[in-house]
């Protein structure tokens, strides 16, 4: 008897898939080496078996890989699971010049702030230290939500008197 594969684990999110918005696992998201990230996704797709009484219904399992700007996150998932330890990416960004990313949020205008670690950042966003950062959320930037680096930016705010 054929069982229906388990889902895999790991968060949800939506993938862009022939125009439409289609909920998958993320199973691993990593980067190329251009440096652009890629999401390993898992979806559940309908199938059949060939039997002696005829086909009979069942779900396969496809693994595939998309670029982060085709992933969305689904409210309420907990993608830090992913992470395999920020120690590298710390490293990278202290080198490049920050623990900030500030990018254009192409989907709702004005920019985004992510922190360096942060998966959902397109490769063109920029290295930002802290100053720059805080500079960029007075002006108007939006925090990712993704990464959520509200609160450590909160933290840095200087205390007003």
């Amino acid at each position: 008897m054929q069982h229906a594969p388990a889902p895999a684990p790991g968060p949800l999110a939506e993938v862009r898939l022939g125009g439409a918005w289609v909920r998958v696992t993320v199973r691993a998201r990593e980067r190329d080496a251009g440096g652009a990230w890629w999401y390993v996704c898992e979806i559940l797709l309908p199938d059949r078996v060939s039997t002696a009484r005829g086909p009979v219904p069942r779900e396969r399992a496809e693994v595939f890989t998309a670029p982060a700007p085709l992933v969305r996150p689904v409210p309420g998932e907990d993608y830090t699971v992913l992470d395999d330890g920020p120690k590298s990416t710390a490293a990278l960004s202290a080198s490049a010049g920050g623990r900030w990313l500030v990018a254009e949020d192409y989907t709702g205008g004005g920019a985004l702030v992510h922190r360096a670690d942060c998966a959902q950042a397109p490769v063109d966003a920029e290295f930002a230290d802290d100053a720059v950062a805080l500079q960029a959320a007075a002006a108007g930037a939006r925090p990712c939500p993704v990464c959520r680096p509200e609160t450590a930016l909160r933290a840095l705010r200087p205390e007003e008197s």
